[in-house]
Order: C-alpha cells, then structure tokens, then sequence
C-alpha cells in the first residue's frame, strides 16, 4: 500500500515533559488508520504536528509528499482537521459555519456540495440554528461537514465522537467507511473499542512512543489490560427503602416544544442510577431540574427531601455536580481548586484541612497539591473533579457525562471512586454513553423524545428485549425516536 503519511523519527517535549520520543510510522493512502493509547500518550500532539500546527524538534513529517515544516502553506489545503471540540463557532448558524470553512479554503459550498450531502442534509432543515444551540451529535455532523467542505485528501479526526451518542457514533463511522471509499485517508483516535475495531490498521501510542502497529485484533489482544481491561464487580447495597429522588408527571416545554415529557421514576439511597438517552433526548433537561437549576413546567419532584420547584437553594447544598469539562479551575492549584469548592458549600477550616489530607492522600496526589490543575494529565483531573463534587459529602451526586474522551483504564479506575461513593451512602446519579458503563449501574432507564421508555436493571432491561449486551437494548430504544436529536 503505497504511504501518504510518513512520520520519520519525531520527537516533541514541553518543558520537562516528554510528548513524543522517536516515533515513526507510515499511514497507506485511502485507509482509515487509528492512533490508539490512553490519555497522555501523545496523540494530540502527533495530530497537532500533521495538521502543520506544531513543528517536530527531532525527526520529519511529510503528508501526501509535502513536509509539513516547509510546505505548511500548500499542505494545509489538503487537509481536514477535526479536534475533539468540533472547531465551530457557537454563535454563527449552521450554514455560516459552512460558508465560512468554504470561504477560508478558496471554494464554495455549491461547488464541493457532493463531499459533505449524506452528511449535511441530516442538519439541512436547522442550517438556520446557531452551532452553539445544536445537541452532541448534530455538533459533529456539521463540524465533519466543514472539515470536509474543501475536498481534502487527507482527513485528522482527534476523538471526533467524544459526548456523542452510540446511535450517532454508528452513523458516523458509516460516514467515514464511505468517506474512505472515495479516497479520503482517514487518521482517527478514540477511547471506543468498537471504533478501534471499525479501523483499517492502527498504532498504539503509550508514553510518547509507537509500542506496535497492525491489525486491530493484533492490538487489541497485545494491549488488553490497557485498552480493554476487565469489567468491575459490585454487589449493591440494601436501599432499605429510603429514596432520594422521587419525581412525578415531571414537564418542561420550551415554547411549542416539549423536552421532558411526564417522566416519574424514584432513586433509592445508595444506588447507582444511570440516566440513558440519546443526543437531545432530554437528559441534560431532566437534570437541571433535579439540580435546581430550571423550573418545571408542571409535575412534581423531590430531591433530597426537597421540592424542585419551591425549594432549589436548599437542594444545590445537598448535592455535589461534576459535568463533562470536570468543573475546575486550570489555573489554580489543586489545593485552592479543592478549599474553593469546600467553602463555597460552606465546611469549617479544620475540616477542609483534614478532608484535603484524606482526598489528596486517596488519589495519590500528596506531592501535586501545589500543582496547577491544568497541568495534571486528564485522568487526574477527572478523579480530582469527582472528588470536589463529593467532598461535602452531599446526599447525592449528579455526574453529567464524567468520563468523555476518557481511555477504558482510567474509566474504570474513576468508576471505582464511583463505588466507594455508593458505599458510603452516597447516591450516585450518572449520564453516560459508554453502554459498558451502563452495565456498571444498580438501575437504568433510557429516555426516548423526553419520555422514560425503560427503566430496569441492566440484566433486566436485557431479557426484556432478548438483548445480549447494553448496548444492543440502547441501539433498540434509540432507533424508536422521531426528533432526530433536538
């Protein structure tokens, strides 16, 4: 097969820190390639140097024969880049972000139209609706549209279907079959399994290195106990009855539009709850309510023994919240990050002090309290943010998307806090799209068009509908919605 992408020998550091070590690896032109490893690896790096926005220290980059130090001009017209952010603008339209990647490449939608059409026209009746309003999926679609827009030869996917449902995931990687079918090389990472299995071949990077390159199936079974390290186990404990959510008949319509439509389900104390849906099907709706943070149209709710309507003050003090962006500040250390939180919700001086000891010495980060967050690598960041979230030991805490773009490892040693959580009483309420997570859940209960369409355990929600795994109950229920993700 003959190479489009040769990557000679590179190295890249920052400061003290080694990103890349003599790494060297060759990419065959029309296949759709996978760079693989966990977080911290280098792969953000490596895309960044391909995509001619950084240069190598050591070693030579060249895509479709041009050296991406001294050619980046002409090179970068034959590329497509798609960071994990989507690398749209909120507040421009749907199809002003189009028109506008056109305009920057020297083309026109009209003229390149044929490249993107499956893609764009699943968006086409919302090309008036600003990027920022679109959900996760939607987001993507038009960001591989504008990627796509100037004909590239060459198209950088850096963990494009991060916070995407695993509906939207499967069309995608449909997407990208054709793409390649047409030739269009493709260079992708992702945390997913089932997407590391979608590749044509793959590198494993660890630790800024290129450990092996082959088959999928060869890198899977060498590297198992990184990228598919083995299911948790947890007997649940006794709810005793007591429950810490209770919600009823709960509504919330935004103008002629309804996002949660008459939901009621009840969360015991100490358990697990995992709260499914697909892009827009009103999850992140549903948990603002809870949250206190949005009126219901109508219904009722308790959380934490309060009323969602009439007593939301009182409810943000008995929970904890940890979005997807992990809900900390980059530019304090860990310590202020952990004593900042701690007094908002109002805890003594020699409490706080004596918890931080014990939160700092759990995750192993006595020697980085005085480190700025935003140089710790992303897993550390990820326990760091759950552990803030439940560092007032609330009543419950309400994890939106925690582990996005996580690798499996790291995922599974987050879910390990998780438990420990649930041990000691706390009730854990958790939005995820990794169907394995689901399997890790007390209960589950998927939402379709802002209803409720299951709710079981994980073993029960699979004998209802003759399913082997999660993730064919969730593919099952999600193929039933009409609202295509808004």
């Amino acid at each position: 097969m003959e190479p489009i992408v040769k990557i000679e020998d590179v190295s890249k550091r920052y400061g003290r820190v080694q990103a890349l070590s003599g790494v060297s690896l060759e990419v065959g032109r029309g296949e759709i390639f996978g760079l693989i490893g966990p977080d911290g690896a280098g792969k953000t790096t490596l895309f960044r140097m391909m995509a001619t926005l950084l240069l190598p220290e050591e070693g030579r980059i060249t895509v479709d024969g041009l050296d991406v130090a001294a050619d980046y001009r002409a090179l970068r017209a034959r590329l497509g880049y798609m960071p994990g952010r989507f690398s749209l603008y909120p507040d421009l339209t749907v199809e002003e972000n189009l028109t506008f990647f056109a305009t920057l490449f020297g083309t026109t939608v009209r003229e390149n139209y044929h490249l993107v059409e499956d893609i764009y026209r699943q968006i086409e009746p919302f090309r008036k609706r600003r990027a920022g309003h679109l959900s996760g999926g939607m987001k993507q679609k038009l960001a591989l549209s504008c990627a796509l827009i100037h004909k590239p030869v060459v198209l950088l996917l850096d963990e494009p279907t991060t916070g995407v449902d695993p509906v939207s995931r499967k069309e995608f990687w449909s997407m990208l079959r054709r793409l390649r079918d047409e030739g269009i090389t493709i260079i992708v990472s992702t945390p997913y399994p089932d997407e590391i299995r979608a590749t044509d071949r793959m590198a494993f990077l660890y630790e800024g290195q290129v450990k092996g390159v082959g088959t999928p199936e060869e890198m899977l079974g060498r590297f198992a106990d990184i990228l598919c390290p083995p299911g948790l186990v947890r007997e649940p404990a006794d709810a005793g009855g007591e429950y810490v959510i209770e919600v009823k008949d709960l509504v919330k319509r935004f103008g002629t539009f309804t996002a949660v439509d008459h939901i009621s389900f009840r969360v015991a104390k100490g358990e697990i709850f995992g709260f499914l849906g697909a892009n827009g099907a009103g999850k992140t709706t549903a948990m603002r309510m809870l949250c206190g943070l949005s009126y219901p149209t109508s219904g009722e709710g308790r959380v934490a023994g309060f009323d969602i309507r009439t007593q939301q003050e009182q409810i943000k003090r008995h929970i904890g919240y940890m979005s997807q962006r992990f809900s900390l500040y980059d530019d304090l250390t860990v310590r202020e990050n952990i004593r900042l939180f701690a007094g908002i919700y109002g805890m003594a001086d020699d409490v706080i002090a004596a918890r931080t000891e014990e939160v700092l010495r759990t995750l192993g980060l006595e020697a980085e309290r005085d480190k700025l967050v935003g140089s710790l690598p992303l897993g550390w960041k990820q326990r760091l943010a759950f552990s803030v979230a439940t560092f007032h030991r609330p009543d419950i805490v309400f994890l939106d998307e925690p582990t996005g773009g996580v690798d499996p490892g790291t995922r599974r040693q987050f879910w390990k806090l998780i438990y420990r959580a649930a041990d000691e009483g706390i009730t854990v309420f958790v939005t995820t799209h990794y169907m394995d997570e689901a399997e890790f859940c007390s209960r589950v209960s998927i939402m379709v068009d802002g209803r409720i369409r299951a709710l079981d355990t994980p073993e029960g929600l699979k004998r209802t509908f003759g399913e082997k795994d999660m993730d064919g109950v969730f593919h099952r229920l999600a193929r039933e919605a009409t609202r295509n993700g808004e």
